[in-house]
């Protein structure tokens, strides 16, 4: 048995009301409409039979879920648009604050650490002591990148916090970080201060950040994958320490480094049955792009 053309005409009609309803109300709409479609059904059980209640009820159902689902879509990714665009612009508006009115970071000491595993995937520690000259600073800018042309796919999965230090290593509150893909794939980091860091005085930042297939280069392609270091200031001491998954094991060398010019030493150690590389630098210059080079002993 078939709904009357009653039942259609007020099918019809109830399918283009929730189309405006979903469109004026949004997400939350969603619950009112359930609650319209109950009331919806009561009426027909008045005016119609069982069987052009039970059709009604599964159409209306289906109208409202696909008009939902399509109402969703088109705003999740608007939303996303939209928010590519304003970090895009936050990132843009950041860098000229700095070249207007600049905030220099005078870097004492930068200690990186990564954890790599066996399928590339890598989580890195960076804990920078630095004090600010120039001009009072409001953030901390960082641009990092993953060495290889990683799949626009992973970069959402890419996770980041920053947050005070204290002296005895004690945590303080996270910091706002906004961030931003640049077109060369690299991540324009900006740390937000809870409050302008003075001029002459001291900062300790720790940053935490998780980077899926970052060392697949190394790990999976089984090829040469350089970690380097480039500052646009002088930097007192920085180390890089990249710690291997269990078992294996690299063959090291430098990048951009000589023992005449540079103080710099590269130590392999084990620990716990991970092998370690440590690479530190003393007194490195502005705009130098060194690290070391590491590849897997097969």
């Amino acid at each position: 048995m078939r709904p009357s053309r009653g039942v259609d005409w007020v099918l019809k009609s109830f399918a283009q009301w929730l189309e405006k309803f979903l469109q004026e109300e949004g997400a939350v709409g969603f619950v009112k409409g359930l609650l319209g479609l109950v009331a919806f059904g009561a009426v027909l059980s008045t005016l119609f039979g069982p069987v052009a209640i039970r059709s009604a009820f599964v159409v209306a159902a289906i109208v409202l879920v696909l008009l939902l689902v399509v109402h969703l879509s088109t705003r999740v990714a608007k939303l996303e648009s939209d928010s590519r665009e304003y970090r895009a612009l936050l990132s843009t508006y950041c860098k000229m604050l700095t070249e207007l009115q600049p905030s220099v970071f005078d870097i004492k000491v930068w200690e990186q650490v990564a954890v790599i595993e066996a399928n590339g995937d890598t989580k890195e520690f960076i804990t920078v002591t630095a004090v600010i000259r120039g001009a009072d600073a409001d953030f901390f800018r960082l641009v990092f990148g993953a060495g290889w042309d990683q799949p626009k796919a992973i970069q959402k999965d890419v996770t980041a916090r920053v947050r005070s230090l204290e002296v005895d290593g004690t945590e303080g509150p996270s910091f706002v970080v906004t961030s931003h893909w640049r077109d060369d794939g690299k991540l324009d980091m900006v740390s937000h201060f809870h409050s302008p860091a003075e001029v002459d005085s001291e900062v300790r930042l720790k940053m935490e950040w998780t980077w899926p297939k970052k060392c697949v280069p190394l790990m999976v392609h089984k090829k040469p994958d350089r970690f380097v270091f480039y500052f646009r200031q002088p930097v007192e001491r920085a180390t890089y320490k990249i710690v291997l998954p269990p078992g294996v094991d690299v063959r090291w060398g430098v990048v951009s480094l000589n023992r005449v010019r540079d103080d710099y030493d590269i130590v392999p150690t084990n620990t716990g049955g991970r092998t370690e590389i440590k690479l530190t630098l003393n007194n490195l210059p502005a705009d130098r792009k060194v690290g070391m080079l590491l590849e897997l002993k097969r």
